[in-house]
């Protein structure tokens, strides 16, 4: 039997090496600030190996620096959006990197390189226009992950400088100016060069050659692209990360505690009592508060709900006096200012003084001067009888005759300001008498309670004062921050200070880089939902696009000439990480003007027509018939628009839908004209419109090619020539206010929501518009003097309806262009948007992103 020897072996098998994990990848602030000595941000990560190996880190910061520890400082030198991408190795071949979690860095330059340079060139070194030394670089991508080989669009048009403009460059001693200009508004003016990062030529040139560029880069990696923006002395970088992989990149969220947008200009100003414009009502309403509001989240102006106060004054709850003229607000109990302190009745009325003591020339303030104190500024150190050598100063009395019937209708309230009554004819109204005139109107009883007094009831009250310029500020707040001055506006406030109460704080505004506002969580509303709103003003439309579509900002303004950009032809955004919201009813109104009364001493050129010519309402008429509204509508809105029925816009109380529409129609228009001896003269009339405004400029080529086929198709035996001309904003604008155009195309938007004011700039006697163009119709007149005041909302809303009719189809002082309509594109990941006409842009306490 044989013997059978079994030996047994040991085998080792060796497992495969296993990848590392990153854990945790984090930097200590998403925003930096390139300086001379920037602040270095911390880049921390962990990572750990299933296999136990001892791991290495690589960092590649996105400007071509790196590191190399689990721990990193790195500072920023160049301004521009950065991406941080993690490498993490075992040594034997197994990597992990953060390309799920990439770490975005938005890095702005100084405040001080966006400021206005602090004194004008050298005549010797700047004959006629120069770059000053102050001004950003600003470069763009439509992406900051992309795939090997894959097209990149870069843009470096929003690139700005300030430049200087002599008034007369023959006489430098009558000055000039600095204003900001952009490589896409003069191509000529810088040259660009940029490095890609990856071994390739430069691209350079002018931004009308390169202002928008492409590229593709052949391998992946991390590449800093660096764009250098020059004009002669003035030279200025920004900076630029893509991230190249060989697949597809993985989407990402950017920014998760910013909601950030890429807004088409900056604000004016930031004091509430003067704002007027769009970009500085965003602000404004994010960061102040009013007494009443129109409701949040609904696109409906109808109704107005309390916000500071507990309760809509009103006739029903004892809040609005039997005559209009006396209204009381119950405030609020837990409302607490950014300055901590809280809110009483104190600080309601010290803003409505200080509202009344800087009296601004224009806007609701002035409507709200007029209720309260009849104007009593315009009385102040006054001269009252101009005939008499020497300055006789107005008086008491003066004011007082002519803006009360009688000096008894002057109110108790009021009277208690002034001195006794005998010496009125002989006390200069001064301007701390007037001052305490306007504080009577305004009155504290009680911590939380305040009266507000007006001269004459107006149904338009509460709507103004839920505008921004019934803006509350804390008392406190103002004191310590430039005070109230009698008619000066508080230039403190106008640069960014915060008074307010809103549920965001004005943290910082960088002159033409960004304006941020952080969440107040204190807010008696409760917090907002975005921990901070980043405002970037950036003055070129494709770059704003790029901003967006990359994920670099939240919601971006697309101008309607772009809308193709980002939309397809059925309304559906070409990308799926965008959304669009459009075609609502904007309270935006466009209108040609015709001036019944041609200053023939005030025309651009010598006037071809009488100064009557319009004074016709055939004329009126036949030019009305002659514009083709679809057309406009179509090639210069790109659809954003609805031809208007008059002067109150689609969506306001008011509106009357029952006015038809204007046709363009030749035939109707030749009718017209054949009732005036111009059917068989023929005329030859110029047009004009600001040089740069393609809408104007469209608007009165149009009109004009109506016109003269009066004669080439309708058989008019007078010959019709209509010139179009451009003239320069300041040269226009002047011929326009003294009453020098015979026809001007026009925008207004209504500051508050109520029909008097979008019927009151256009058809009454004195206002500006009404003014400029020489309308008056005093029947008009005392028909909306009466809505004014009537109590009675049914009553008044009928009587917008036809009085607006008969000025429309009667009078026919305007040609309705167009009501703009709204274009609202957003990341996908935005929640929370809403339109609303009377908005000054976004509502950012509704929104969040995810």
């Amino acid at each position: 039997m044989a013997l059978i020897t079994i030996t047994a072996f040991a085998i080792a098998v060796r497992q495969p090496n296993r990848p590392p994990a990153i854990n945790d990848v984090s930097v200590s602030d998403d925003i930096a600030i390139a300086s001379a000595s920037p602040t270095k941000l911390a880049f921390t990560a962990h990572a750990t190996d299933p296999d136990g190996d001892a791991l290495s880190y690589f960092w590649e910061f996105g400007d071509g620096g790196t590191g190399s520890g689990a721990q990193e400082p790195h500072a920023y030198a160049v301004p521009g959006w950065y991406t941080a991408v993690l490498t993490v190795s075992d040594g034997k071949g197994g990597i992990a990197t953060n390309d799920d979690r990439l770490l975005f860095i938005h890095v702005r330059s100084a405040p001080s390189d966006g400021t206005v340079p602090a004194s004008p060139p050298s005549p010797s070194g700047c004959a006629v226009t120069c770059v000053g030394a102050n001004g950003l670089a600003a470069l763009t991508a439509n992406r900051s992950a992309a795939t090997v080989g894959s097209e990149i669009r870069f843009s470096g048009n929003a690139s700005w400088a300030y430049v200087w403009s002599w008034n007369n460059a023959s006489n430098v001693s009558r000055g000039g100016a600095y204003s900001v200009v952009t490589a896409a508004e003069n191509a000529s003016l810088f040259s660009f060069s940029y490095s890609w990062g990856d071994g390739t030529a430069n691209t350079t040139g002018t931004a009308l050659e390169v202002g928008e560029t492409v590229h593709r880069f052949s391998s992946p990696g991390t590449y800093f692209v660096r764009l250098i923006l020059s004009s002669g002395a003035f030279a200025k970088s920004a900076g630029y990360t893509v991230r190249v992989v060989s697949g597809a990149p993985l989407a990402q969220l950017k920014y998760p505690n910013i909601f950030a947008a890429a807004t088409a200009r900056e604000p004016d100003s930031l004091e509430s009592a003067i704002d007027n414009d769009s970009a500085g009502g965003e602000v404004l309403q994010n960061v102040y508060e009013t007494l009443i509001a129109v409701p949040s989240g609904i696109e409906s102006v109808d109704s107005l709900v309390p916000r500071l106060a507990t309760d809509l004054p009103s006739m029903a709850n004892n809040g609005t006096s039997p005559d209009g003229k006396n209204y009381t607000f119950q405030l609020r109990t837990d409302v607490m200012f950014h300055d901590q302190t809280h809110m009483t009745a104190t600080d309601v009325s010290s803003s409505f003084r200080r509202l009344l003591a800087i009296h601004p020339a224009d806007g609701p303030s002035r409507i709200l001067e007029g209720l309260m104190t009849n104007r009593i500024s315009t009385f102040t150190n006054a001269d009252c009888n101009p005939s008499v050598a020497g300055k006789q100063n107005c008086t008491i009395g003066d004011w007082a005759n002519v803006t009360f019937p009688v000096r008894s209708a002057v109110p108790a309230y009021m009277s208690a300001a002034l001195p006794p009554e005998p010496s009125w004819d002989t006390t200069a109204l001064n301007v701390s008498t007037a001052w305490a005139v306007s504080n009577s109107t305004v009155e504290p009883t009680g911590n939380y309670t305040v009266v507000f007094h007006l001269l004459r009831s107006y149904s338009a009250f509460l709507p103004i004062l839920a505008s921004t310029v019934g803006s509350i500020l804390s008392q406190a707040c103002v004191g310590k921050n430039g005070s109230v001055r009698w008619g000066v506006p508080n230039s403190i406030l106008a640069r960014g200070a915060d008074c307010g109460s809103g549920p965001f704080t004005l943290t910082t505004w960088s002159p033409n880089q960004a304006i941020v506002l952080t969440r107040f969580n204190q807010s008696w509303r409760g917090p907002a939902k975005a921990p901070a709103v980043h405002l970037l003003p950036v003055r070129d439309v494709v770059s704003r696009e790029f901003l967006l579509l990359a994920g670099d900002v939240d919601t971006a303004a697309i101008d309607r000439d772009h809308q193709w950009d980002v939309m397809n032809a059925d309304g559906t955004p070409k990308s799926p990480t965008l959304r669009i919201a459009k075609d609502r009813p904007a309270f935006d109104m466009s209108f040609f003007g015709y001036n019944q009364r041609i200053n023939l001493t005030a025309t651009p050129d010598p006037s071809t027509v009488l100064a009557t010519f319009f004074a016709d309402v055939h004329i009126r008429r036949t030019f009305t018939y002659a514009f083709d509204y679809s057309a406009f509508l179509v090639n210069v809105t790109h659809d954003a628009g609805l031809q208007p029925r008059g002067p109150i816009p689609l969506g306001l109380p008011g509106y009357n839908a029952s006015i038809p529409l204007f046709p363009f129609d030749l035939a109707r228009a030749a009718t017209e004209l054949n009732a005036t001896p111009y059917w068989t003269s023929g005329f030859n009339l110029t047009l004009y419109y600001r040089a740069g405004s393609a809408y104007e400029e469209q608007g009165c080529r149009l009109l004009a090619q109506g016109l003269e086929a009066l004669h080439a198709r309708e058989g008019s035996p007078g010959v019709i020539l209509v010139a179009v001309r451009s003239l320069d904003s300041a040269v226009y604008n002047r011929a326009l206010h003294d009453g020098g155009l015979p026809l001007a195309l026009l925008s207004w938007a209504p500051r508050f929501a109520d029909p008097l004011d979008s019927v009151v700039p256009f058809l009454r006697t004195g206002s500006a518009y009404s003014t400029w163009i020489g309308y008056s119709n005093v029947t008009l007149d005392a028909r909306i003097d009466a809505a004014a005041s009537e109590l009675n909302e049914t009553t008044r809303l009928l009587e917008f309806l036809d009085l607006t009719a008969r000025a429309v189809l009667d009078d026919v002082p305007y040609l309705w262009v167009f009501q703009a309509t709204s274009f609202h594109v957003e990341r996908a990941w935005v929640s929370g948007y809403y339109f609303n006409p009377m908005l000054r842009g976004l509502d950012y306490s509704q929104l969040s992103k995810a």
